[in-house]
């Protein structure tokens, strides 16, 4: 809270007249929205006003009666006799006291102080925090336990009192005739179904839980949590133990659910990221439920892919899905290198046998530098190195040499990936409780079948059902039929889906490609970067056949499958032509959930199983995730998904920064969460939509820029040395430079500085607008059409052209005289009253050698501005001040054409003019090059 000026106490007290709820004179600042949506609402809605916090404790206003005035129920609370739990049932039934006091009553805003003894803050493992504090002495100073937490973090068997009385009853036909135990289990069945709706409209929802403490269990906690408090060794360890400790028997007293509005752009820069070729993971604390509905509104995933859930249960189900789900995207022909034909293949051509040679050597140099590098930390640079430090170091080691065993061989861990599948599927249907979910004709290894198709709300609707049918009833708290509530307690036991697979899709079809291969040039073939130009698939390389077809008038257009129909793509009339269904086509996504990942980490083989499963998905969402879990994943991308991709975290608040340190690039979001993520991140964006500018746009070009830029550094710095070397074979290898050195020093300048960082800077082969229009061409990055072994290879044959043809079309004619030219006529007349040192001369080294120097530098500036793209870029003219032509200027101005023609032509001959009138000064190093210039 902060105060904008000094209001006295009756002030204080006064109602809020802000639309924040705080009172006038001051204004609520949260560390995150939702703390703030919450302390408004209460303001707003409800009557408890925040005023402030000091040393003494929390200071609110409140106009609402407390059940805690009533001394009765103080002191039953204070001897433990009277629970939250107990009190709820009473206050349910109208039995609050003697004093008949109700929550409807209105009265006189009052200041209240609660004062705070402990707070138990929030972290990745219990996913919830809670604060312990004293009600005013005119409340009776009763200690009370408040939790804030995640549903699967509060509605647990131990942190919850009801979870347990929900099973008891669902294992027994037995119903309850405790009006306490009714009244709770109606309040949990509303809370579900209340969590359920806020999910379905894809809120954030929080459970609220009390717990009233005794003096004596709040002294001895307080003890605990100050020795922990104060701890010099494992403090963190320590107070998560104390918290686990105190919550528990918790009354969940109801939910709160936030609204969490998606910014401008965010479904529309999802899709044209998703069209790029990025596979996009979302990981996110929310429910399953809320994860899916925020999932479907931001394009993650559509209503036509198939999703496979992999939520909290038992271990053997956990792991049994997984398995099940690698076995069919092997036999669909998804994972081809877990397939018998991949794993077992040991023979092969020699050109093989070669390759394997070098990763024989490969594997070999590996393990040699790991042992050195183990040899040199654990005896050397462990001497300096802190315990911490020591110790991360050793597990960073420890991963390499695991990552060494992988690219070994994988087809090692591939196969005990692939064998612990069967075992676990095998185990599974060995299990008799698991005979009613297989069909006679299933298959052992890809279903599981139930009756009803699982439902992500299911849940939910089973509580409003059962709430539904207590409507009109006498009582005031009834439980539901022992049907209903089996039926909610074993709602999500058919976890496991079943797909349709087509054995048609196992047999291989004919088909008529539409493509001719022969149409292809040996430079496509040889030069080709883009794979669709080197594998003849453009609309130049179709076939006659299938051209003349699309050259139809429109009456008489058969259309796509018509065409290919007649063409033999497919076979007219045939089963497969009608009832075909490729399950490779499905697109799919995968939910997990935070609690079933603990069954699979830890566990190599698991963990590579999960992620073969993942790497066929197009969408990952990962709910109810902890932010360790949230960096243990993105980790583990990095690990198992082949080949190694180029990671991005983006997110924006304190729980994104392992993620976002853990990613190649870490973007933070500066919004209201904070700038935790932005302190922590590599770019820091103020919106989401932003990003696909960032990426697509500037990363794109920079890029495109980066590879051409080391390409021709390493080109023009080959080409200056090459010619050397052609020259020592003339020289007899006595080391005669062929090069001025002062002209050689200047190279780096006129020939490839200037010229090549314009094009590294400013170059653009694409139009923004054309980018945004067809996010496809992003794919050229990852497909590495500007930075790949073709590409390398095609700019060294280059090279070698351009070396030859400088050298052996500039030498030679200067050779055996041709270079000298007449003393008293033509450039080299003597036209001075006086003799001049230098005339008639011209086939000395500096005349030679310069001529071919400037022969390369036009060779080089020609190639930097045959590889930039700017010429192109915008309408001509490209350099216009006319408004709302194309991008304007300064984007579409030829900066390449700029940097070679003043900055690298004009200049080198400025060089030379200025070197030679130096060298006139008098006798120096420069005096050499005296008419040298004239010459050329």
């Amino acid at each position: 809270v902060y105060q904008a000026e000094s209001p006295d106490e009756g002030a204080l007290v006064a109602a809020a007249s802000n639309e924040d709820g705080s009172p006038e004179g001051f204004v609520y600042q949260a560390e995150s929205p939702d703390e703030g949506a919450l302390v408004a609402a209460a303001s707003n809605e409800f009557g408890f006003q925040l005023l402030g916090r000091d040393s003494s404790g929390v200071h609110i206003s409140c106009s609402c009666p407390s059940l805690l005035e009533d001394e009765n129920i103080v002191e039953g609370m204070k001897d433990g006799t009277l629970t939250a739990k107990v009190l709820a049932g009473k206050t349910a039934s109208n039995e609050v006291g003697e004093n008949d006091i109700t929550v409807d009553e209105c009265c006189s805003p009052r200041k209240e102080t609660w004062t705070i003894l402990a707070v138990n803050k929030f972290d990745s493992d219990r996913k919830r925090m809670s604060v312990l504090v004293r009600s005013p002495p005119e409340l009776g100073s009763v200690p009370m336990l408040f939790c804030k937490g995640a549903d699967s973090a509060m509605m647990l068997d131990g942190v919850c009192e009801g979870v347990g009385l929900l099973e008891d009853l669902a294992t027994s036909d037995v119903e309850s005739d405790s009006e306490v135990q009714n009244a709770e289990f109606a309040s949990l069945l509303g809370i579900q179904a209340h969590l359920g709706e806020f999910a379905t409209e894809g809120l954030r929802t929080l459970v609220l839980g009390v717990k009233i403490m005794t003096e004596e269990k709040t002294e001895e906690w307080l003890a605990k949590y100050k020795d922990a408090a104060t701890s010099i060794e494992n403090r963190d360890k320590k107070l998560t133990a104390v918290a686990y400790e105190v919550e528990t028997g918790l009354h969940i007293v109801g939910a709160t659910a936030i609204e969490d509005k998606l910014q401008d752009g965010v479904p529309e820069t999802i899709s044209k990221l998703g069209k790029a070729g990025i596979k996009l993971w979302v990981l996110t604390g929310d429910k399953r439920e809320t994860a899916i509905e925020i999932g479907y509104s931001t394009k993650v995933l559509s209503p036509k892919m198939h999703l496979t859930e992999v939520v909290d249960g038992p271990a053997q189900k956990v792991k049994t899905l997984i398995a099940m789900e690698l076995m069919r995207h092997i036999k669909i022909g998804n994972l081809p290198a877990y397939q018998f034909s991949s794993l077992d293949h040991s023979e092969g051509s020699i050109l093989k046998s070669i390759m394997w040679c070098f990763s024989v050597l490969g594997v070999w140099n590996r393990r040699c530098i790991l042992a050195w590098n183990q040899f040199y930390l654990t005896q050397v640079k462990r001497m300096w190195l802190s315990k911490d430090n020591y110790k991360f170091e050793m597990e960073d080691l420890e991963e390499q040499r695991e990552a060494d065993k992988r690219k070994a061989d994988p087809r090692v861990q591939r196969r005990k990936v692939r064998q612990l599948a069967r075992e676990i599927i095998k185990e599974f249907w060995s299990d008799p409780n698991n005979a009613h979910l297989k069909k006679a004709d299933d298959n052992d290894e890809t279903s599981v079948v139930s009756d009803d198709p699982p439902a992500v709300f299911e849940r939910a609707k089973s509580a409003r059902e059962s709430l539904q049918s207590r409507r009109g009833r006498k009582s005031s708290v009834e439980v539901p039929s022992a049907a209903t509530i089996k039926k909610l307690a074993l709602c999500n036991e058919n976890i496991f889906d079943e797909e349709a697979l087509s054995m048609r899709s196992y047999i291989p079809t004919s088909s008529t490609s539409k493509f001719d291969n022969r149409k292809r040039t040996i430079f496509e073939r040889l030069f080709a970067v883009d794979k669709d130009v080197r594998h003849g698939q453009l609309v130049k390389h179709l076939n006659d056949d299938y051209n003349d077809a699309l050259a139809l008038d429109v009456e008489d257009q058969a259309g796509k499958e018509g065409i290919e129909e007649m063409l033999g793509v497919t076979e007219p009339g045939s089963p497969a032509h009608q009832t075909h269904f490729d399950p490779k086509s499905v697109r799919r996504g995968l939910i997990l959930e935070g609690a079933a990942l603990k069954h699979i980490l830890n566990d190599p083989v698991l963990e590579e199983m999960l992620f073969a499963v993942a790497s066929c998905s197009e969408s990952v969402i990962a709910c109810r995730v902890s932010p360790i879990q949230k960096a243990l994943l993105l980790k583990m991308v990095r690990k198992y998904v082949e080949p190694t991709p180029t990671t991005l975290a983006i997110g924006d608040g304190a729980n994104d920064v392992g993620m976002i340190q853990e990613a190649h690039v870490g973007i933070g979001i500066s919004g209201l969460e904070g700038q935790q993520a932005v302190n922590s991140s590599d770019f820091a964006i103020a919106q989401f939509r932003y990003l696909e500018d960032l990426l697509l746009i500037h990363g794109r070009w920079n890029f495109m820029r980066m590879s051409k830029a080391v390409l021709f550094f390493f080109y023009k710095n080959a080409a200056l040395v090459s010619t050397m070397m052609l020259y020592s074979v003339k020289c007899l290898h006595s080391g005669t430079t062929l090069y001025d050195s002062w002209v050689l020093s200047v190279f780096n300048f006129v020939g490839a500085s200037l010229p090549v960082v314009f094009m590294a800077v400013f170059d653009r082969d694409l139009s923004r607008d054309y980018v945004m229009r067809n996010p496809e061409v992003y794919q050229s990055g990852p497909r590495k059409e500007y930075m790949s072994l073709r590409t390398f290879i095609r700019w060294v044959v280059i090279c070698v052209v351009h070396v030859f043809t400088v050298y052996y079309f500039s030498a030679p004619p200067m050779q055996l005289g041709g270079g000298v030219t007449s003393a008293y006529k033509g450039l080299m007349g003597n036209f001075s009253s006086r003799r001049v040192v230098g005339d008639g001369e011209g086939g000395g080294i500096k005349i030679f050698g310069t001529t071919i120097f400037g022969n390369l530098v036009y060779v080089v500036t020609l190639k930097a501005l045959l590889e930039t793209r700017s010429i192109i870029n915008g309408e001509f003219p490209t350099i216009t001040c006319k408004k709302g032509k194309g991008e304007g200027w300064p984007s579409r101005m030829g900066y390449t054409w700029v940097g070679v023609s003043w900055f690298s032509v004009l200049f080198y001959i400025w060089f030379l003019y200025m070197y030679q009138l130096i060298g006139r000064s008098g006798p120096s190093s420069f005096f050499p090059f005296v008419f040298v210039t004239e010459h050329l």
